[in-house]
């Protein structure tokens, strides 16, 4: 892709390049004529000042033209086809070329006198300025003389039989033509942007896709490194049962049978972390809403929390005995679940939870490690892990919050977060738009 935007830059410039100089030579051309007409006009006054004219001042002037320069009559496809030369195109021109071969004749050179240059320059640059052009500097010079000039002047070289007669130096009239590809120039810029910026967009994707694809591999290895352990410490308790029964001995079935139902808890919440993503991807997920009381609904996940958590918490519930919404009861709970799972594994030994809730909505309050600032924006994002220093160690897969935000998106709610590092979080989740 960086060989090709290059490669339309170089050929862009290149044409904008080939551009300037083909308008530039009919800049030129242009000159030439202008050039053409103040040496006729110095001409003529000469001849009349010599007093070679006719009556009235009149210079007479034969000009003869063949027909092939005239052409027949014809229309423009036939006129194309038989590639009439530019002398036919510009009949003008042939007959400008045609006085001044008349007027530079021996019959009059030798009897009027040198050229006034001064007076073409006056008139060259009338010329110039009655055909737009308005260069700062106009010289004109003999081919024997001399004349200092700026080596950045357009040169004009002015041959009458084929003989250098004069040259005419000209500021460039770049601005001229600048003026006239402008809005070439100025789409050219436009679509370069547009490349530049797409390009851009482009590699930023393709980056950002990266690094999700990196992240959903780690998550791929975590999650089956997480679900081979469980997997394997209940077979083996099973296994110990089975292969060495001891009925007599119910401490051991006990120990045993609880180690299989611990790890076997452990692997359904890996089931439901995967269910729950993949439960995401439906884009047209429908929420099965219901009206749920939030008091009774909270006091159940509550209790169901405590049982599960690893570590002492406490678990402070204020919600109003008639507070209803309408939700997904379950998707609903497994959102509350994430957010009190998290409040416990990111704390310390001592675990206190608020949870303040009414029919406007609800929020989580914990006393954990907090969230820096900088990772706020990204937390909402799948397979994203806050990097918590000595917390790392605490297992995750970067799907939690991630699903949580979906389903508060597909209830129509908004969630936001407060953190602070040390001081702990609290998440509020607003029962419709904010």
């Amino acid at each position: 892709m960086r060989v090709i935007v290059a490669m339309l830059f170089v050929a862009n410039m290149i044409f904008m390049i080939q551009l300037y100089h083909s308008i530039k030579e009919r800049y030129i051309n242009d000159v030439e004529q202008c050039l053409s007409r103040a040496d006729q006009i110095e001409m003529v006054d000469r001849i009349i000042n010599a007093g070679l004219g006719g009556d009235d001042d009149v210079v007479w002037v034969a000009i003869g033209l063949q027909k092939s320069d005239v052409g027949s009559t014809m229309n423009a496809e036939e006129l194309r086809e038989l590639d009439y030369s530019q002398g036919f195109r510009r009949v003008d021109k042939q007959i400008m070329s045609m006085i001044a071969q008349y007027l530079h004749d021996d019959s009059y050179a030798a009897r009027i006198g040198k050229p006034d240059v001064s007076k073409m320059e006056e008139a060259f640059r009338r010329d110039l300025n009655f055909s737009g052009y308005y260069p700062e500097e106009v010289y004109i010079a003999v081919p024997e003389g001399t004349l200092e000039y700026s080596s950045d002047l357009w040169k004009i070289e002015y041959r009458v039989n084929g003989d250098l007669t004069y040259l005419a130096f000209i500021s460039p009239l770049t601005t001229n033509i600048l003026r006239e590809m402008g809005g070439v120039i100025i789409t050219s810029a436009l679509i370069a942007l547009v490349l530049t910026f797409g390009f851009r967009y482009l590699l930023h994707v393709i980056a950002r896709q990266r690094t999700i694809e990196e992240m959903k591999d780690d998550f791929t290895n975590n999650m089956t490194h997480e679900l081979k352990t469980p997997i394997a410490i209940a077979y083996a308790a099973n296994d110990s049962l089975l292969q060495f029964p001891d009925p007599s001995d119910e401490e051991r079935t006990k120990k045993y049978l609880t180690a299989a139902l611990d790890q076997l808890s452990k692997l359904s919440g890996l089931v439901e972390s995967i269910l729950a993503m993949s439960m995401e991807r439906r884009k047209h997920l429908n929420m099965a809403k219901e009206n749920i009381n939030l008091k009774d609904f909270l006091t159940g996940i509550i209790e169901q929390q405590k049982l599960k958590a690893e570590k002492t918490c406490e678990i402070v519930l204020e919600c109003l005995e008639d507070a209803v919404v309408e939700a997904d009861p379950t998707h609903f709970s497994n959102v509350i679940g994430n957010l009190i799972d998290n409040s416990i594994k990111y704390s310390g030994d001592s675990v206190n939870i608020a949870i303040k809730a009414d029919s406007t909505g609800l929020s989580v309050s914990d006393n954990g490690i907090g969230i820096p600032e900088k990772s706020l924006p990204d937390i909402w994002s799948k397979f994203y892990r806050v990097p918590h220093g000595n917390k790392s160690d605490v297992r995750g897969y970067g799907i939690g919050l991630f699903y949580v935000k979906s389903i508060i998106d597909k209830h129509g709610w908004n969630i936001n977060v407060v953190s602070r590092q040390g001081k702990g979080s609290t998440f509020t989740i607003y029962f419709g738009r904010q």
